[in-house]
């Protein structure tokens, strides 16, 4: 299986829920009226790469 490499240079919120990675933008919650969450599998994932101070 292909990994995912996931890489975030604007602020976001990392956690976990049920083995999947929960990730919150808040900005973009400001800029529609959608909720901004999305969730991506554990297993998923290859590498993640944390390019900014407000993660």
């Amino acid at each position: 299986m292909i990994k995912k490499t996931l890489y975030f240079g604007n602020p976001a919120y990392l956690s976990t829920r049920n083995e999947q990675l929960v990730v919150n933008i808040p900005e973009a919650q400001e800029l529609d009226n959608k909720s901004g969450i999305n969730t991506i599998p554990i297993e998923d994932i290859g590498i993640v790469i944390t390019d900014h101070q407000q993660i």
